[in-house]
């Protein structure tokens, strides 16, 4: 059912779609879905908040909601956005690394705007499990051969720079209200 979620969400990214246009598009992709089927599962996104649905006589039109057009390579990249272009490829490859346990490809870097290379501190991976990596990325596709990235040497400043980017992310995206000071402390006492 992921899959199917996925589909319908990468559908309504780009544009809104009546329910019956959203059938012939996944007929076309193989899910021949009853329309019935097909409506409810609709109004079930809706009701818990992941597309919005309006009333254009004579049917019902299905978009996805601003806020989910993101996704974790979109998220990343705008905060890779305040770290200095040199440093860039270096933080985004430490960053996809902790976030996934693994290696990142480099169409992974390409999503984020970066060129893919070899660094004084990236190096291309040797990791036996490449193939088994590439197989389980279920959300994008990798394609076949492609060169991994991972650290090969970490440094004081873009692990600083890395741990600024993740905790920027974890404070956009769950509520921390109540839990952390209101104001930082910008001196020494």
């Amino acid at each position: 059912m992921p899959q199917f979620y996925n589909i319908i969400t990468e559908m309504l990214a780009h544009q809104q779609m009546s329910i019956s246009r959203i059938a012939r598009e996944l007929k076309k992709n193989g899910y021949d879905q009853h329309r019935l089927i097909l409506t409810g599962y609709l109004r079930a996104l809706h009701d818990i908040g992941h597309l919005e649905e309006m009333d254009i006589p004579p049917s019902k039109v299905y978009a996805l909601k601003p806020r989910l057009k993101r996704n974790i390579y979109t998220i990343v990249k705008e905060h890779l956005e305040d770290i200095d272009t040199s440093e860039r490829l270096e933080v985004a490859v430490f960053v996809l690394s902790s976030l996934f346990h693994r290696p990142c490809f480099k169409y992974e870097l390409e999503l984020l705007g970066i060129e893919a290379r070899k660094t004084g501190n990236v190096k291309e991976s040797k990791d036996e499990r490449l193939k088994e990596y590439r197989a389980e990325i279920t959300r994008i596709k990798i394609p076949n051969n492609e060169p991994a990235f991972e650290i090969s040497e970490s440094n004081s400043n873009m692990l600083l720079r890395g741990n600024e980017v993740m905790t920027g992310i974890i404070n956009e995206l769950i509520d921390l209200d109540g839990l952390k000071a209101k104001f930082q402390q910008t001196k020494l006492a």
